[in-house]
């Protein structure tokens, strides 16, 4: 990383690293690159301190590890390498948590509710921020329009070497084969949010939803047992794991209604979940399930792109924790992010994991997975 600091006279908008996974982290370069490109702006992308980085000093930038380099992203001014922590960067910055110091840094800063909801509103919006820094670190909702989005993706392109790895798997077990995309978030132990949806019985989602509700995840300190400050996870649990098998069956049946309905007589299924006992179910029901092997953490241990919140190795940045996963794991990750684009129709719950494929792929060929009814109807009553 240069040591000058490097004076920018230019409006930005900053994607920094966000403090969730690379669907966030992805979430947030969309809104930004968005936010860019509407208000003529330069986009920075630091990803210094990202829990995918694998330098121990986060003091190099990760992100053109992962995508291959580019001066700019669909027309935009992009800077996304080890300089982004030597620039100067004009105040006043938007919002007013962040200062040159603070973007110097590689640390995270947390942010509240009211905050959120107040970048959501800005990306959203047309408004024109007179700030000429203004600083994104959160999911972005709502995304930006899908067509505009589709001009981002075909410049970023992931890194050669991941795409040379995906492109080895899909010729050796895909092939010519026409393949639906599976994307099952399950958590493994660590609390998915109203996800809990898709594999609690009533009673217990009825439990789940009432524990979240109590807890405040924008909150500072650590209290439970992954990095999110969310309660115990009921999912996973032997005793919810006839409600798991019902809804790994209810998964299969929807695969064969969408083949039928995309009218494809040999659909492959490609599964992309983290739970091992997910994996073991489905193919009962799928028994041609293509799964790209990669290390799968014991029952419970949570997902694989999370780091236990007990880990020793990890420091404290602005009163939430930081840390690494390792680097074999992230590199499965983003070569599976190139697989699911690959695959020509997506079934899906809500996780930002499958943002690139979605916004890829036509509406006729996404199929949204649902909970069963009632689960629905106690999610939409105590939310």
């Amino acid at each position: 990383m240069a040591s000058a600091v490097t004076q920018i006279d230019r409006n930005l908008v900053v994607a920094r690293h966000c403090f969730g996974g690379i669907g966030d982290h992805l979430s947030c370069l969309i809104g930004a690159w968005w936010l860019a490109r509407r208000t003529g702006r330069t986009l920075i992308v630091d990803w210094r301190g990202s829990r995918f980085n694998a330098d121990p000093t986060m003091s190099s930038n990760c992100f053109f590890r992962y995508f291959e380099p580019r001066q700019t992203l669909a027309g935009v001014p992009v800077i996304a390498d080890d300089t982004v922590g030597s620039l100067q960067y004009s105040t006043p910055i938007w919002p007013i948590k962040w200062t040159p110091a603070s973007l110097a840094t590689s640390n995270h800063l947390k942010h509240s509710a009211d905050e959120v909801a107040a970048v959501n509103d800005l990306v959203a919006s047309d408004k024109r921020p007179t700030e000429p820094t203004i600083v994104l670190n959160q999911w972005v909702e709502p995304p930006p329009p899908p067509e505009m989005v589709r001009l981002l993706l075909a410049d970023l392109r992931l890194a050669t070497p991941i795409q040379a790895e995906a492109q080895q798997f899909w010729d050796q077990q895909i092939g010519s084969a026409f393949a639906v995309g599976i994307h099952i978030r399950h958590g493994n132990g660590e609390n998915v949010g109203a996800r809990a949806a898709y594999w609690l019985g009533p009673i217990a989602l009825m439990r789940q939803l009432s524990l979240n509700a109590r807890n405040d995840v924008h909150r500072p300190g650590l209290f439970g047992r992954f990095s999110d400050n969310m309660p115990a996870s009921l999912v996973g649990t032997s005793n919810q794991a006839a409600a798991e098998r019902r809804f790994c069956r209810k998964v299969a049946a929807d695969f064969r209604a969408f083949a039928r309905e995309l009218n494809i007589t040999n659909a492959v299924p490609f599964l992309f979940c983290d739970s091992r006992q997910i994996i073991e179910t489905l193919r009962q029901f799928l028994p041609n399930l293509v799964v790209r092997p990669k290390l799968l953490p014991e029952k419970g241990d949570g997902p694989l792109h999370q780091f236990d919140a007990k880990a020793a190795d990890q420091a404290m940045q602005d009163g939430i924790r930081g840390g690494t996963v390792p680097e074999q794991i992230t590199l499965d990750m983003f070569v599976e992010l190139d697989l699911m684009q690959r695959c020509q129709a997506l079934m899906y719950m809500d996780s930002g994991f499958s943002i690139l494929a979605r916004t890829s792929l036509d509406q006729s060929h996404q199929l949204r997975l649902q909970p069963t009814r009632i689960n629905r109807l106690i999610t939409r009553a105590m939310s």
